[in-house]
């Protein structure tokens, strides 16, 4: 597989958009775990990444939970029924995450001179 650094920039300005958004409540830490995970092979974020690796870990502990367009193809009743596990899967999450998506938007910002690099 070859990279080029547009894809790399591209993939590393996601996982920041969805660092900043998740820190100001926009978005939810059980989704943007995901986003963020989705984006960091294309980011050439080490698999071992310290600030990687919690999101995983987010991602696989609610991996059964409905997600994104998921979500209408369920019953409502259901929906109901799992939103207590949903809110406190969330909150979880955030206490976990929430160090590393500051982290992830030090190491990438574009205030960062160095953090957009590629390698």
């Amino acid at each position: 597989m070859s990279w080029n650094e547009t894809e790399i920039l591209a993939a590393r300005r996601r996982i920041v958009k969805a660092a900043q958004d998740m820190l100001a409540g926009k978005l939810s830490y059980l989704a943007g775990a995901r986003k963020i995970i989705a984006a960091g092979t294309t980011a050439r974020l080490d698999e071992h990444d310290a600030d990687l690796l919690p999101f995983v870990g987010i991602v696989s502990e609610t991996d059964a939970l409905p997600f994104g367009e998921v979500r209408k193809h369920w019953q409502a009743a259901a929906l109901d029924a799992l939103q207590p596990e949903i809110d406190e899967k969330e909150a979880w999450a955030r206490g976990f995450g929430e160090r590393h998506c500051q982290s992830l938007v030090e190491r990438f910002s574009t205030d960062n001179p160095g953090g957009l690099t590629p390698w």
